[in-house]
């Protein structure tokens, strides 16, 4: 099996015809203060690890980076504490974006069943209340839009406290896309979290991958 990190899994899925937030690996700050200034600020930072799979649980992400200085003192201070975990650590950058609806579509292996595609509603809906729902691949639309049907916090796609309404049609076509690329490309494994939803255009905020043959 062949683990792709952040950089990597965005990359396939680019290339499968996914909606990503283009992410860049820098190795040095030089290379973050140059990225940054190619990307426009502001812009966020993250640490790539195979060892670091929760990123933000370990202090590996800042969001909101306005200005060189800012990037400077969040680069020197995730690499100390990343480096500490893991020596080979790495790190990306991608610009920041605005507040959306969030949403996390995932992937895995079922031992008796086959692969399994999972769409939930970000934050506390997906953490704490499990609220999700599930298909076997492959799905077809009719398929996709009954499992954003089916999580109680649906409601929240219409709209909610300012964010946008999105478009359950939108998401269906997403979900279908997400079910060819992993058969097709033999992904083990996926989790798209997040997924920023505005209006009818979703972006992968970040991507991990397992795939079964490298």
């Amino acid at each position: 099996m062949d683990y792709l990190g952040e950089v990597e899994a965005k990359a396939l899925l680019a290339d499968g015809g996914l909606p990503v937030n283009p992410t860049y690996r820098v190795n040095t700050l030089g290379e973050a203060l140059e990225r940054a200034g190619l990307l426009g600020y502001p812009v966020v930072l993250k640490v790539s690890s195979d060892k670091i799979v929760h990123k933000s649980d370990v202090g590996g992400v800042v969001l909101g980076i306005g200005d060189p200085g800012e990037l400077e003192g969040a680069f020197l201070s995730m690499e100390k504490r990343m480096k500490a975990i893991d020596p080979l650590a790495s790190f990306s950058l991608q610009p920041h974006l605005p507040p959306g609806v969030e949403m996390v579509v995932g992937v895995s292996t079922d031992p008796s069943f086959g692969r399994v595609i999972m769409f939930g509603l970000g934050g506390v809906w997906v953490e704490v209340l499990k609220d999700v729902s599930f298909r076997l691949v492959p799905i077809e639309e009719r398929d996709a839009l009954e499992m954003v049907e089916g999580v109680k916090g649906r409601s929240l796609l219409g709209g909610f406290r300012g964010l946008p309404s999105i478009d359950k049609e939108a998401i269906a076509r997403f979900l279908c896309q997400v079910s060819y690329l992993a058969e097709s490309k033999g992904v083990r494994e996926m989790d798209l979290n997040p997924v920023l939803g505005y209006g009818d255009r979703l972006v992968i905020a970040d991507a991990r991958m397992v795939l079964e043959n490298p």
